[in-house]
């Protein structure tokens, strides 16, 4: 049926576009788009033929299809001017909410936005804006403890709403979200309801300092390679160098672990990003040149290149490089350039046994540890990392620090499980 289309989130939506004469019947609306808040294509299709019927009828009859509601559970054309504020629509407000955030952050993020702010919609279960409230809320964050993970993957999961997964989970028990993954969807709830209230589609956010009980610490959301770890991939890679298909597969790691840097802050490195300060061999990361993205303000800096990768030879590899970019095998995606590289270290890392909680970004985390049990001050660690000090003096009146100062911080990671994995002596100044 061509006036039915599937969200991302999996809703089905009735969508029909209106011709220039008759817009003046639908409040001066180009499309008339609903959805019909639920992802069965049968009950959809019924409930899509049933619109059509009332469309068509304002289209021929203006005055008697106004006051056709003969299905109560169908969404009625009489509904298509602009709303009221205590008539905003759930999902409608979402997808200009959608719209709106599709301008600031990426199409990716957009996407899980949309699907996550949907099914807390669809366990809430009420259609306007206005009719929820803070008890529904605290209820629904509550039954997000009980929702299945990755229900898509499931095809015993095809077609049920959100409260049926939950009751058939209760018999297959597989793995429910988190409290961190309920957190994440209270919050994007919160910031969808914040929105708006800016816009004036209701006037309170029940997601609004809903409290969470720590589970664990911060620092131990993801876990950091201990010495033997990072002896055992180094190793690995050494033991392989000869059969990389990509110099990634080698340089990556060794450039995460003795700068501390994000994968995708690394993939997208340009030559002209690796220059000498000073004297010094630095890494500047920064968003100058096509393609590149910083994660915030605060990720544009300078890091300098630890004496370890100097005697490894990434200088020379780097010149070698006959492109402008360091990995021009890495090619541009919708969310960076660290795609496909991420896809490698993750088979990689299972490969040599590594399961949750030890990933690509596991290498920033130890920079950090390692950083934290030398008592390097949080200061110098926060210019390394491109971590904001969450401090008016520092964020906003602080200058970056010399360039010779950083070199003594980062020649202090240790270098013995890459030293001992791939035989290399350190120099001496």
């Amino acid at each position: 049926m061509r006036y039915l289309h599937i969200s991302k989130s999996g809703i089905w939506q009735f969508r029909y576009q209106v011709s220039p004469q008759h817009r003046h019947l639908f409040g001066d609306r180009r499309e008339i788009k609903r959805s019909l808040k639920t992802s069965d294509k049968t009950e959809a299709t019924i409930m899509a033929l049933e619109l059509e019927i009332q469309v068509r009828k304002t289209i021929l009859m203006p005055a008697a299809a106004t006051s056709l509601d003969e299905h109560p559970s169908t969404p009625t054309i009489s509904k298509v001017k602009t709303p009221a504020t205590n008539e905003a629509s759930c999902y409608d407000a979402l997808e200009r909410f959608c719209k709106y955030k599709a301008a600031h952050i990426s199409s990716k993020a957009v996407t899980m936005l949309e699907a996550k702010c949907s099914i807390v919609l669809g366990l809430i279960g009420k259609s306007q804006l206005t009719a929820i409230r803070r008890s529904d809320a605290e209820a629904v964050a509550s039954l997000l403890r009980t929702y299945p993970t990755n229900l898509k993957k499931h095809r015993q999961f095809n077609g049920l709403s959100g409260h049926q997964a939950i009751e058939l989970n209760k018999d297959l028990g597989l793995p429910t979200l988190s409290d961190e993954s309920v957190k994440d969807y209270c919050q994007k709830m919160s910031g969808f309801f914040e929105w708006c209230q800016l816009n004036e589609l209701t006037e309170i956010n029940p997601f609004k300092a809903i409290r969470f009980k720590k589970t664990r610490r911060d620092s131990e959301a993801k876990n950091a390679y201990t010495s033997i770890e990072l002896e055992k991939i180094f190793s690995k890679l050494a033991s392989t160098k000869q059969e990389h298909k990509h110099p990634y597969y080698f340089w990556l790691p060794l450039l995460a672990y003795f700068t501390g840097a994000r994968l995708n802050e690394l993939c997208q490195l340009y030559k002209a990003d690796i220059y000498q300060a000073e004297g010094i061999w630095a890494i500047h990361i920064d968003d100058r040149y096509k393609g590149q993205k910083l994660k915030n303000l605060t990720s544009r800096r300078i890091v300098p290149i630890h004496d370890q990768l100097l005697n490894l030879g990434f200088i020379e590899f780097m010149q070698s490089v006959q492109h402008e970019r360091v990995f021009p095998e890495l090619k541009a995606s919708r969310d960076g350039f660290g795609s496909a590289a991420s896809k490698w270290f993750g088979r990689f890392k299972t490969k040599l046994g590594f399961g949750r909680g030890h990933d690509f970004h596991s290498f920033r985390h130890t920079v950090a540890t390692q950083f934290k049990k030398l008592q390097i001050s949080h200061i110098v660690a926060g210019e390394l990392l491109g971590h904001a000090q969450n401090s008016i003096t520092y964020d906003r009146y602080g200058k970056g620090l010399d360039v010779n100062q950083l070199k003594e911080i980062i020649n202090m990671i240790d270098v013995t499980p890459v030293s001992k994995a791939l035989k290399v002596t350190t120099s001496i100044p």
